[in-house]
């Protein structure tokens, strides 16, 4: 029991001292998202949705206000709930999280956090016991917000609020965003604070960096792995989420050591650490790394896609149309069929491509 008071005590004090400043999970948000839903025709159904004006109130008081971006066009222009997600689910990492005012928040900004990183994680204590930060509130908030915005008959925040719900829930597959340093370093370093704090990004970034480097490039090792995966059964969303943190809790350990094998002491240093392609030279090692990886992509995915299923399945039951169809899409009976089948990656063909220079 002393030793795990001390852990506790330890640990926590790391989640709060150690962690990145800048809280992005993993790289490439955008390409993640779509390889995950390309393939979903329900939202390849919503092919003309008109932009409106954001009337809602966010999560939380702010210390000065979040200017909405409108990065597909002008309010009364026509989007489609494909550019929409692939879009937003970007949103969170835009200032969204940043300046919102509490005691809490007023507290970590004297140690240099702020809300940011706060509400893109969920660290994971004693085993599950405790879970520290507010990534699980935000997706829950921004899901239910969606929910409102498609009973208001507003499908354009509906699928806005969506992606960004979609954020929270890919960063916490992202294991230090939910086991941000394995005990043993902090008690290798318990005086060396400054140290704790650059080795923690050091791993957090080469993580990061590495696999929204295999996405952007097309690597079909990993975007297959995000096309292909199967969509959980949702019935609760807070499940999905807890799911998602406790899965990715258990993988923490064996990415930083496999990352200190990889790259060397340079990665375990007080200096920054530069990731570079083609900096991995054993295949062995990188082999397991990746199978870790790929292995929370396939979750991600597979949680993404059962998220969408089960909101199309809330969404087609309204006693109301909530969007315009396109002269593509298929007849209602068609995709509620489908909806009610679950996802299959052969349904419809991608209807873009990703053009990287703009991502």
């Amino acid at each position: 029991m002393y030793r795990e008071v001390i852990f506790f005590t330890l640990l926590a004090l790391t989640v709060i001292l150690a962690l990145p400043r800048s809280a992005f999970a993993w790289g490439g948000h955008r390409e993640v998202t779509y390889y995950t839903v390309k393939d979903i025709a329900w939202i390849n159904s919503y092919g003309k949705i008109k932009i409106t004006p954001f009337i809602y109130e966010d999560q939380g008081k702010r210390k000065t206000p979040y200017s909405i971006p409108y990065k597909e066009g002008y309010i009364g222009d026509t989007t489609d709930a494909l550019t929409i997600l692939i879009t937003y689910c970007e949103e969170p990492d835009w200032e969204l999280d940043k300046g919102i005012d509490s005691s809490l928040f007023r507290v970590l900004e004297k140690i240099g956090l702020d809300s940011n990183s706060w509400r893109h994680g969920c660290w994971v204590m004693l085993g599950g016991l405790l879970k520290v930060g507010g990534a699980t509130e935000r997706f829950v908030y921004c899901y239910n917000m969606s929910l409102t915005a498609f009973k208001n008959n507003d499908p354009y925040w509906g699928f806005r609020f969506l992606a960004r719900s979609i954020h929270y829930l890919e960063d916490v597959t992202q294991p230090q965003h939910t086991y941000p340093v394995p005990f043993r370093v902090i008690l290798e370093n318990l005086f060396n604070t400054e140290k704790i704090i650059q080795i923690v990004s050091n791993h957090h970034f080469t993580l990061e960096r590495y696999q929204g480097y295999q996405y952007r490039t097309g690597n079909p090792a990993f975007t297959e792995v995000s096309i292909s995966a199967e969509p959980v059964q949702v019935t609760d969303i807070n499940a999905l989420i807890e799911g998602a943190i406790m899965k990715s809790y258990k993988k923490a350990e064996s990415i930083w050591t496999l990352q200190s094998k990889i790259y060397g002491k340079d990665i375990d240093k007080i200096a920054e650490f530069h990731w570079y392609p083609g900096l991995e030279t054993d295949d062995a090692l990188i082999n397991q790394y990746n199978s870790i990886i790929l292995e929370q992509m396939s979750d991600l995915s597979s949680r993404v896609k059962g998220l969408l299923l089960h909101t199309g399945k809330i969404v087609e039951g309204l006693s109301y149309p909530v969007y315009e169809r396109s002269s593509r899409s298929p007849v209602k009976q068609f995709i509620s069929s489908f909806i009610t089948k679950s996802y299959s990656s052969h349904l419809s063909r991608s209807r873009r491509l990703i053009d990287n220079r703009k991502i």
